[in-house]
Order: structure tokens, then C-alpha cells, then sequence
């Protein structure tokens, strides 16, 4: 038997060993394969139930060490230190040997609360794999600062044993259910991330026992705060708060605090993913108050960060809390900017959070709040198997507001991994196609009959096979966004393409709550001069000015225009452009801002030297033929702002493509339908391989007839402009 001992502290995910060749065990597994597969079937009577909800959660009822109370696997988590997707097929109990396995690509672990809870401890675990089935593994646990995972491969060495032991001392282990379902720690196998890694994707776990030190240092909350948050007006307001050591410790949150639903679970406290330039060092965990809290915490020294979206500065302020004694705490909000008063609205495109009914409204909204997003478009999603975040209405039925800040709801279906996710806003009804569920045409045309919008999702991060998607729609006019903004990324290539064939399209951001970010981590800022419901922000999107953003604000003019998308001007007549970015000095320092004219940078100020918080850009040229432009903006530490295009028609010529980029482009989209049109969906690749994988191929070949005609339609579109 091969035995591995490591400590394990904070830091990035790592690598404690070399991937080699395929070790010579695997041969060892071949001839065990039947033994498997004979003895499978008498331990999965330990897997209680099919997966639940968008996670495909799974228990199973394994107890290898009497201080777990229980163990369940998951296909995805991103905030473990490390993300995890299990791309493998559902968990389940096998026997190996006589012995009971979990296989799968993600198991988490809740360890008994009467065993250790809320600890700041080195917890040792040990772990044993069956090696022909694991090279690998990621382990994950509740640190008691920041979410942490680490990577250890197996490598080759001692493969002489099938089996394979590590025994392994988690560094400051808390163990305060804040990972996903209240758990504390997670095995994740290599190979289980987002782009497809080097690795097998799963683990066959058959043993797993803590050794728990008899002295914990579990701290004592002999003292308690009363925090008291205020807008700029001075009425109460919620927002996000943090409050931690210097080591960035955060006592237990208490029952004041928010309760927010994460997937179909409800939690208060949240692990940050985009962290602001300057939120503290250390601290990582979040909570939100609805302008009054109070909690009880140990006594000594610490620091209070509190923060209402990008439109707020943040505060920071250090306090000290004597044992026996309650200190109160007076935050005043100051605004950063205001573009509400300038007839801005920001919203945020990709949310997912169910509502039951509408007595879900006031807490949902109270997190918007928090974050001060006004347009939550709150997103039912559907797979080939059945839909998740249920939405209680669509419609005007389905739209909650307060004062200025709304509740919409949407879709994010058809989404398929093999040609991409899609978003429809506004939606009077949810759009379920799932007889012909690869064909995303009537979706498309209902939804925007409907007078909403339709787009596709994860453009930024170039998900699931979205540029299928978007080679075959775009040209034949059923896309009006793409989501070009999403955690901490900003990818204009296919946005520009588009454009440059002649295309219009519009920029979008989301933040995929729960999944990645915040509500409004990322958020598209629409001018909307009128706003006597949701409908206003939706028609002005089509109709204004509009820019996705993360802590940045744009001022843009054009020959002192301050409102128009289009100009039609004669030729060689001048056009002038003033622009000026700004970013939140608590976030960000500005990098450059350019001005873009069909893709290409034509106008550029960059920040000469430190703290710089605003550049702007003055740039003339005589329009000589039709065509588009846009701003583009970066900070130094992650912030970044795009703007719509703005259109330029020149004698009254409307085609704004760029002729000498029309036919290429054109060709390489034709030559990506082409390989569309002759592939098939890899199940490897299916983001919820738990609740479709039957269904995949049945739907795919059924699709085929209405997919074939719409490929021919985009190749026609694809020929007129490469013979132009």
C-alpha cells in the first residue's frame, strides 16, 4: 500500500505532485473491472435517491467515520478554493474488494457539529483511494479565512497496491457548515474544473477518518456589536458587510443577518469572489445586514467593512469590543456617483434565484438592495430533463418593484453544452421546447414577439460551445445580445466580429449568482429617461444607450450629443467624441480608456502614474464611410467598462460592417457551421450530465431536420457577404 503524508496550509491551488505516464495499476484495474461490475450493484443500496436540483445533489448513506454526520456528491462548486465541475457521470456506491466505495467527481463531507464545530484547528485526514480508478484527488475545507483547496496527484510512485493511503493536516480548519449544504469539507477529482484538465474527473473513495486534537481553539463570544448602516440620506439601508481580525477571522454571523437563498439552500454568509482593491488583505467571507444588526463575537480588536455596490464608497473603520460590553457602530453611506440622476439603471441580465411565491419578494429584493442593483432579472433555467429556480409567474404578473429597484423574470433555456446557453429577458411565459430542445428557434421568436430580448450567455468565458451558437443564430437575425461580461472578464472578439460583418448586436453582463458572483458583480447600466415600469428598461435597451461595467461610470458625447445610438452625417462631415471613464477609488485605479472604431483602437489615454480615478478621451475624424464605434475601458486591478455601439450612417448608406473584414470573418464562421453541422454532442462535456445524459443523443437526432434547414439558411448568409 502507497502512503502519502502532507501538511496543508493557505495558499493557491498547487500541485504536490507530477502527472507521469499511465501508471502500470491501471492494468491492475482492467483485471478488477469485473469485479466491479459484479459487485456494484449490492452497494449502490447506500446512494439514497436520483439527483436534486441544479446541483444534482446525491446522499449517500456511508458513515466511515462515526464524527460524520453525513456525505453527499455534487457536480459543481466554485467557491471550494478550487472550481469544481463534474463532468463524470452521477455518483455511486460500488464495492471494491469487499470493501464500500463512493465513485464520483465531487463528495463533500458535513462533519458532526458535537464533534467540531466553529474551530480554528490542524485536523488531520486520512483518506484511502483505489488507484486505478483515481491519479488524484482535490481536497477542499472550511478554512477559517478564506475558502482553500489544494491538488495532489498521484503520480507513479509505489504502484504495487491497487491501494493508496494519505494521511493529510488541514491547516486552521473551522468546520462552520459554510461550505455548500452546510458541509466542511470536500474531494474533488482532477480533472473536475471548468476547461477540461489533464485528469480522469473523479475519485473512488473508500475510506476517510479525522483525527480531531482534544484541545480545539473554539473561540468564545463573551462581547457583541450593534451595527447601524444609513444611506446618504440618512435612512436605513442594507448592504454588504464584513468584520475581521487583522489575521481576517470573521465571528459566527448571527440570525440578523440577510438569510439568502444560494441554489435550494438558504445561508448568511457568502465567500466573496470579486474582491475590491481595497477590501481588506485578509477576510473573505461576507454577510449583509438590512441597515441594523447585532451579533455576538469574541472580544478584541477588529476591523468593519461595509459596501453598497459601485455607486458607494466603502467604509472601513477599526473598532475594539471589551469582554461583557456591546459597542454600537454608526456607518454613514457616501455616494460615489449617481447615474440614477443622470437616467441610468443598472441591472444585471443572469441571476438565478427561485421564488416560490410572492412572499419571496421582500428577501430577494433586500439582497438586490445590498447591492444595489435596481433590475434583477431573475432567470428560470432549463436543461433537456426539467427546470430549476422556478419562477411563481412571468409576465407583468412576475415583476415585483420598490421604489426604483425591480424583480423581473426570465430564462436561461434552451442551454445545452453542446451549442451553448442561452438568456431570454422578459419573457411573458417560460419557454420549454424540449422536444426539439437543440433548436432554439422558437424560443428565439417567441421571446422577442413577446417584446423581449434574446442572447447568449457566457460569451466571456467561452462556455459550452456558445460559438456554435452564435455562428449559426446571429446571422440569421435571432440574437440581441451576448453576455460579453462575466467573472472578472471582458472578451470583445466575438462582439467586434459581428459587428464587422454587420450585425447588430448589444453588450451584456451577468454575474450567474449563485453559480459565480454577486448580483450585480458584473451589470449593464441602460439609460432609461422614463421609467413607469420594467418594460421601460427593456425598451430602452433596444433603443438607448446603454454600457456593462463592474466599478466604472461612463460620460459619452458625441458633436454634444449625450442621447443618440445613431448618427447620420454626410460624408467627410467631422465627428467629435468626448468620453470620460471613472472608476470608484475604493475598487479600482484607472489603466487606459480607448476609443474603438471597428475594432480597432483609433484613441487611447492611459493613466500616467498612480491614483489615477478618471481619464477621458477627445477625438475627431471626418466620417468617410458608414460604420460603428464604442469605448472600452480597464483599471489596474480588474475593473472594466464597454460601451454599445454607436452607429455611424454616412449618406444614408446603413451597412456599418467593415468591408475589408467582412468576407475572412464570414469564411472562418462558415468554415465553424460547418464543423457544427457535422459533430455530436460528447457527453464528456455535458455541464448536468447527472439529469440528461440518457437524453442527449435522442434530442440531438431529433433536432436534426429543423438544425440542417437552419444551417443552410446561415451558410446563404455566410456566401452573400464573402461574395460582396
Amino acid at each position: 500500500m502507497s502512503n502519502d503524508q502532507l501538511a496543508l496550509r493557505p495558499r493557491s491551488v498547487t500541485s504536490t505532485a507530477r502527472r507521469g505516464r499511465t501508471p502500470m495499476y491501471f492494468l491492475y484495474g482492467c483485471i478488477l473491472a469485473c469485479t466491479l461490475v459484479a459487485t456494484a450493484d449490492v452497494a449502490r443500496g447506500h446512494t439514497t435517491g436520483h439527483p436534486e436540483g441544479p446541483l444534482g445533489k446525491i446522499s449517500h448513506a456511508w458513515q466511515p467515520d462515526p464524527a460524520i454526520a453525513s456525505v453527499f456528491s455534487l457536480n459543481f462548486d466554485f467557491h471550494a478554493g478550487a472550481n469544481v465541475v463534474n463532468w463524470t457521470p452521477a455518483a455511486e456506491m460500488i464495492e471494491v474488494e469487499g470493501r464500500d466505495c463512493i465513485r464520483s467527481g465531487y463528495i463533500l463531507f458535513d462533519v458532526d457539529d458535537d464533534v467540531v464545530f466553529d474551530a480554528d484547528a490542524s485536523i488531520n485526514v486520512e483518506m484511502e483511494f483505489y488507484r486505478p480508478q483515481t491519479d488524484g484527488f482535490v481536497l477542499s475545507w472550511d478554512h477559517a479565512v478564506v475558502p482553500h483547496a489544494v491538488e495532489h496527484s498521484f503520480g507513479e510512485a509505489d504502484t504495487s497496491s491497487p491501494w493508496h493511503r494519505v494521511s493529510m493536516t488541514l491547516d486552521r480548519a473551522r468546520f462552520a457548515n459554510r461550505k455548500y449544504y452546510g458541509s466542511d469539507l470536500g474531494i474533488a477529482g482532477i480533472g473536475s474544473q471548468l476547461h477540461h484538465p489533464e485528469g480522469s474527473g473523479q475519485v473512488v473513495l473508500c475510506d476517510i477518518s479525522l483525527n480531531i486534537p482534544d484541545e480545539l481553539n473554539t473561540a468564545v463570544a463573551d462581547a457583541s456589536v450593534e451595527l447601524r448602516v444609513r444611506d446618504e440620506k440618512g435612512q436605513p439601508t442594507a448592504a454588504r458587510v464584513g468584520i475581521y481580525r487583522q489575521d481576517g477571522w470573521q465571528p459566527r454571523v448571527a440570525d440578523a443577518a440577510l438569510e439568502l437563498r444560494r441554489y435550494t439552500e438558504d445561508t448568511r454568509t457568502l465567500p466573496l469572489v470579486a474582491v475590491p482593491a481595497s477590501w481588506p488583505e485578509h477576510g473573505r467571507y461576507v454577510f449583509f445586514a438590512d441597515g441594523d444588526y447585532k451579533g455576538s463575537l469574541p472580544s478584541g480588536d477588529y476591523e468593519l467593512v461595509v459596501m453598497k455596490g459601485p455607486e458607494y464608497r466603502m467604509v472601513r473603520r477599526p473598532f475594539s469590543v471589551e469582554p461583557g460590553q456591546s459597542t454600537v457602530l454608526d456607518v454613514q453611506l457616501a455616494r460615489w456617483s449617481d447615474p440614477r440622476a443622470d437616467g441610468w439603471l443598472s441591472g444585471d441580465v443572469h441571476i438565478h434565484i427561485g421564488r416560490e411565491d410572492a412572499n419571496d419578494n421582500a428577501g430577494v429584493l433586500n439582497f438586490m438592495r445590498a447591492e444595489d442593483l435596481r433590475v434583477a432579472n431573475l432567470l428560470q433555467m432549463g436543461n433537456l430533463h426539467d427546470s430549476y429556480f422556478r419562477q411563481y409567474a412571468f409576465g407583468e404578473a412576475g415583476v415585483h418593484r420598490e421604489d426604483d429597484y425591480f424583480l423581473v423574470s426570465g430564462q436561461e433555456s434552451p442551454r445545452t453544452s453542446h451549442r451553448g446557453h442561452s438568456i431570454g429577458l422578459n419573457t411573458r411565459r417560460f419557454h420549454w421546447p424540449q422536444a426539439e430542445y437543440f433548436f432554439y428557434d422558437r424560443t428565439s421568436d417567441a421571446i422577442r414577439e413577446e417584446g423581449g430580448l434574446w442572447g447568449y450567455a457566457h460569451v466571456a468565458i467561452e462556455a459550452f460551445n456558445m460559438h456554435y451558437g452564435l455562428a449559426l443564430d446571429v446571422p440569421r437575425g435571432k440574437v440581441d445580445f451576448i453576455e460579453m461580461m462575466q467573472y472578472g472578464v471582458m472578451n470583445t472578439a466575438y462582439f467586434y466580429d459581428f459587428l464587422n460583418m454587420g450585425y447588430r448586436l448589444l453588450p451584456a453582463a451577468g454575474s450567474d449568482y449563485p453559480y459565480i458572483g454577486f448580483p450585480g458583480a458584473e451589470r449593464l447600466y441602460v439609460h432609461t429617461p422614463e421609467l413607469r415600469s420594467a418594460q421601460d428598461w427593456f425598451d430602452a435597451l433596444r433603443q438607448q444607450r446603454s454600457y456593462v461595467t463592474n466599478w466604472m461610470t461612463l460620460e459619452l458625447s458625441v458633436n454634444g450629443d449625450t442621447r443618440s445610438s445613431e448618427f447620420a452625417v454626410k460624408q467627410n462631415e467631422t465627428l467629435k467624441v468626448s468620453a470620460s471613464v471613472s472608476v470608484n477609488p475604493d475598487f479600482d485605479t484607472m489603466d487606459r480608456v480607448e476609443l474603438v472604431r471597428q475594432g480597432e483602437v483609433v484613441a487611447r489615454a492611459e493613466a500616467r502614474g498612480d491614483g489615477i480615478t478618471e481619464l477621458a478621451i477627445d477625438h475627431a475624424w471626418n466620417a468617410v464611410s458608414s460604420g460603428w464605434f464604442a469605448v472600452r475601458a480597464y483599471g489596474r486591478s480588474g475593473a472594466l467598462l464597454h460601451s454599445a455601439p454607436l452607429y455611424v450612417f454616412v449618406d444614408g448608406n446603413r451597412d456599418f460592417s467593415d468591408p475589408e473584414q467582412r468576407g475572412p470573418l464570414a469564411q472562418k464562421y462558415r468554415e465553424l457551421l460547418l464543423e457544427f453541422r457535422d459533430s455530436t454532442p460528447d457527453l464528456a462535456e455535458e455541464w448536468e450530465r447527472h439529469d440528461v445524459e440518457t437524453e442527449v443523443h435522442a434530442a440531438w437526432d431529433r433536432a436534426q431536420p429543423q438544425l440542417r434547414r437552419a444551417i443552410a439558411e446561415a451558410l446563404r448568409e455566410y456566401d452573400r457577404l464573402i461574395g460582396q
